[in-house]
């Protein structure tokens, strides 16, 4: 992939962000530092870090993408009240049924609904 100023500008934003932006919010941020950038744009470079595998991508009940700079291997927690997506980094296997069924793992997403404890107080 050719290289893009606007496209690093964008990865760099989301490995510095632990709160796991929408678009608008990349976009908002973005024109900050560079206030000609398109939501087009942002939009785009968005969809090829997903696809090269630089970022995650998670959808929310309420239908949003929410986007993360950090590819380690971690899952996540999202409250179905407020909305509050946590990165959960307990240690994780691959569950021992693909290896005998002779599937071979290549990425994981692994995404946990419920309350979180402010929703519950």
């Amino acid at each position: 992939m050719r290289y893009s100023r606007q496209r690093e500008l964008i990865a760099n934003m989301l490995k510095n962000r632990k709160d796991h932006p929408t678009a608008d919010m990349i976009y908002a941020s973005a024109r900050e530092i560079e206030p000609n950038i398109s939501l087009g744009t942002v939009y785009r470079n968005l969809k090829q870090l997903s696809e090269e595998g630089t970022i995650l991508t998670l959808e929310t009940q309420d239908k949003k993408i929410h986007y993360d700079g950090d590819v380690s291997r971690h899952s996540h927690f999202l409250c179905d009240k407020c909305g509050k997506i946590i990165d959960l980094f307990q240690p994780a296997e691959t569950p021992k049924e693909l290896n005998q069924l002779g599937l071979v793992v290549s990425s994981e997403k692994c995404v946990y609904y419920g309350i979180c404890p402010d929703c519950q107080k």
